[in-house]
């Protein structure tokens, strides 16, 4: 005997517990359409639409984002699935409480074949529902049907656009030689940086630089800020309005970001002026060698103290030091004007090098003063000509290194520095900038062994052409032709700055500032400051009519 009392279905007049609807599941799930509930579409929207690329063939998903999808593939199923206003939350269970509908849950899922030209995609779902007023659950099959308009994604714009940047960033050197070397670490940077080479639309070579093209002004600025971490610069900004509309209250601008690189290099010589070196009290004669341009720009002494310390005879110029004052700074020689010695002798200022090894340990090695005694590569053996300097390189030299630096006796002696230079300073003979090769006892010794020695027997001419190729071979990879161009090549990449030198290494082993961390440091900060900045367009400000920047 039931316990609860019972009436008749309003409708097929089945026995049913009692209901507001006063109907069973039966006649309740065949009045319910659920298909009118699924395929109602977003607001301002008649019919279920989901957008394809016309030239790439990639659908939009609801983020924005064009992905590919082959026809009738699980993933554009789930593209569909996901454009359906009542599924939207993953497909699990979703109220509707103005239909009657408590939840709805996705139970399957399958494809209809249309006809490619009919541009409809059709799908089966199978959906349970339960419904708000009596806990009913009912579960039906239902057929949608989404319209497939075309819509052209961002990157097939940006080809078939031509006005498709809104900032330019210029990249200027202003150097009066051909030397472009502190563009490199800037290529360096950008070449490990996947962000900026998925940001930049497009980078032109002009004449003493880049121009780089963005669609947004923020990823210009985050882009100029990275250059300006990488390289001393000096930026400036400005606008130019384009058009704009009254009635939306917006204005088309285009920015322009200028920044001029500090056109000293490393291994160039620098004259300061007295009104810049009045400040500058390391500086002795005002004639300085810069040894390292990074974010900050390091200038020595050519003429330090033998009593000083190497710190206390050079100065780091940041970018509102140098442009402060930059019409008093003048590059004297350049690293192309640079002559080959031979060092004869090396004193140590200070104590001898097995005093400093052993106070640093298992420290880096640090930059020291010598005094060194070098002659010209022709005149080696042949006279007794002798220069003398006082240089920062002494903790690689030892008598016999070849090095390179600039003969003061030869390239200045012409000119006239009374004027800029102090009255008791002494013009060094030689600027030392760079060790070239090891000659001295750390320079590995020669075999006095060889096979003739060892089997008695003298080997003819052919064979002994045919062992000199086989070592060139082994050495270069190539026979003696292939070595010469290799020869070419390293010192080519030498010139650009590519391929450091055994000064450069020792420097970067001593130095705190090391190119290639700081530079995957930056690519990093960078990188993440422009996917913040991902999904932002940039502000909408007003602008002013002004030229652009020249080259």
């Amino acid at each position: 005997m039931s316990k609860f009392s019972t009436i008749l279905c309003c409708i097929c007049g089945t026995p049913i517990p009692p209901n507001p609807s006063a109907q069973c599941a039966s006649c309740l799930a065949s009045q319910f359409d659920l298909t009118s509930i699924l395929s109602k579409p977003t607001s301002g929207n008649t019919e279920l639409r989901i957008c394809r690329c016309k030239r790439c063939l990639r659908y939009e998903t609801s983020s924005g984002r064009f992905i590919p999808c082959s026809v009738e593939s699980p993933e554009l199923m789930t593209l569909c699935l996901n454009s359906i206003p009542a599924l939207s939350k993953n497909h699990g269970q979703v109220s509707d409480t103005q239909s009657g509908v408590k939840s709805l849950t996705l139970i399957d899922s399958s494809w209809v074949w249309t006809e490619p030209h009919s541009k409809r995609l059709k799908i089966r779902i199978t959906v349970k529902a339960t419904l708000s007023l009596n806990d009913v659950s009912i579960q039906q099959r239902c057929l949608l049907t989404f319209i497939e308009g075309n819509k052209q994604c961002d990157d097939c714009n940006k080809e078939f656009t031509s006005r498709t940047w809104s900032a330019i960033v210029q990249i200027r050197s202003r150097r009066h030689d051909s030397s472009k070397r502190n563009l490199t670490r800037l290529e360096l940077g950008i070449s490990t940086s996947k962000e900026i080479r998925r940001k930049v639309i497009n980078i032109e070579i002009s004449r003493n630089g880049f121009d780089f093209y963005f669609g947004s002004q923020s990823a210009a600025q985050t882009f100029t800020s990275f250059v300006n971490r990488l390289i001393p610069v000096r930026t400036k900004h400005t606008q130019k309005l384009v058009s704009t509309d009254n009635h939306s209250n917006t204005a088309n601008v285009r920015h322009t970001f200028i920044c001029d690189v500090v056109p000293l290099e490393r291994d160039d010589l620098v004259l300061l002026s007295k009104q810049c070196a009045s400040g500058m009290g390391v500086l002795r004669g005002r004639i300085g060698l810069v040894i390292k341009v990074g974010n900050n720009v390091r200038i020595i002494d050519v003429a330090c103290s033998r009593v000083s310390n190497v710190n206390d005879s050079s100065v780091e110029l940041g970018q509102e030091s140098y442009f402060r004052n930059e019409k008093f700074y003048k590059v004297l020689l350049s690293a192309g004007r640079c002559s080959r010695f031979v060092v004869v002798d090396v004193d140590v200022c200070g104590g001898s090098k097995e005093e400093e090894e052993e106070e640093t340990d298992s420290k880096k090695p640090k930059l020291t003063l010598a005094d060194v005694t070098v002659q010209r590569e022709g005149d080696y053996c042949v006279n007794d000509t002798y220069l003398t300097c006082v240089t920062h390189l002494g903790h690689i030299l030892e008598a016999g290194d070849e090095v390179e630096g600039y003969d003061l006796t030869a390239t200045l002696a012409d000119e006239d520095f009374d004027d800029h230079l102090v009255k008791a300073f002494e013009m060094p003979d030689v600027v030392l900038v760079k060790k070239l090769k090891s000659g001295g006892a750390s320079a590995p010794a020669p075999s006095v062994v060889t096979d003739e020695a060892a089997t008695g027997k003298k080997k003819s001419r052919r064979q002994r052409k045919k062992d000199l190729v086989k070592d060139t071979k082994e050495k270069n990879g190539r026979g003696p032709r292939g070595a010469k161009t290799a020869n070419k090549f390293e010192s080519m990449l030498e010139n650009m700055g590519f391929m450091g030198d055994e000064r450069e290494r020792k420097m970067r082993e001593e130095d705190d500032f090391d190119d290639d961390d700081e530079i995957e440091g930056l690519v990093d900060d960078v990188d993440r400051a422009m996917l913040n900045d991902e999904d932002e367009d940039g502000d909408e400000d007003e602008g002013i009519e002004v030229e652009r920047g020249e080259d």
